[in-house]
């Protein structure tokens, strides 16, 4: 961690990477082989361009719930139990603008407390889910007036805060390291995004199975 350049209290600060992926690839092959290979299951899980062979919602969470037994670690749990929820919450407010019914009670979709939640409330705007996840009723608004950039900055930022949130205590242990790189993977996203990109995930989210995955 000491070797890293420290991240800065927001995201939107951001202009430049504070490392490339190239060099923090050499700073993490300090790690222990086993810390390493963790590392890698959880954004294996958690970003998209790293999933091996997920090809549907369903075998998405299959695979988030399988990296969630082999972790023992209660934090690291908690940021790949919290990111799966989000995208759930995502998913149904897209499959719900796409006119679909609930899903059936024994559907494999989603991830979470959340998907029970979720199917009991489908026609209330937050799936009442607003008391855990204030930000939902803000995110189906966005989503359902296509307001796409807004929706992008709104996900970016909730994830940034979170990991900010849940790293305090933790400056040089390897859940350091983990929130480190996540929120690299953030700034990367956010560095990287304008409002065309931002236009064509929209129709991405709107028009395929996997859309809510590839933002979050």
């Amino acid at each position: 961690m000491a070797s890293l350049p420290p991240h800065p209290m927001s995201l939107w600060e951001h202009k430049n990477k504070p490392i490339t992926r190239l060099h923090l690839e050499k700073r993490l092959t300090l790690l222990q082989d086993a810390d390493r290979q963790q590392l890698m299951l959880i954004e294996g899980v958690l970003h998209w361009a790293k999933m091996q062979g997920a090809a549907s919602d369903a075998a998405v969470a299959v695979e988030a719930k399988r990296a969630m037994q082999s972790i023992e670690n209660s934090l690291l749990q908690s940021v790949i139990s919290w990111r799966m929820e989000l995208r759930t919450l995502m998913a149904a407010i897209r499959r719900r603008k796409l006119g679909k019914e609930a899903p059936a009670k024994n559907a494999a979709w989603g991830y979470g407390e959340v998907v029970t939640l979720i199917r009991q409330n489908w026609q209330v705007d937050d799936f009442g889910c607003s008391r855990r996840f204030p930000w939902v009723l803000e995110a189906n608004t966005l989503f359902v007036t296509e307001q796409s950039v807004a929706l992008e900055k709104l996900l970016l930022n909730l994830s940034w805060q979170h990991y900010a949130h849940i790293g305090q205590g933790h400056y040089f242990d390897f859940e350091a390291i983990v929130i480190y790189v996540l929120r690299w993977n953030i700034i990367n996203r956010w560095v990287q995004c304008d409002e065309q990109a931002a236009m064509r995930q929209f129709e991405a989210l709107v028009n395929e199975g996997l859309g809510e995955f590839l933002a979050l």
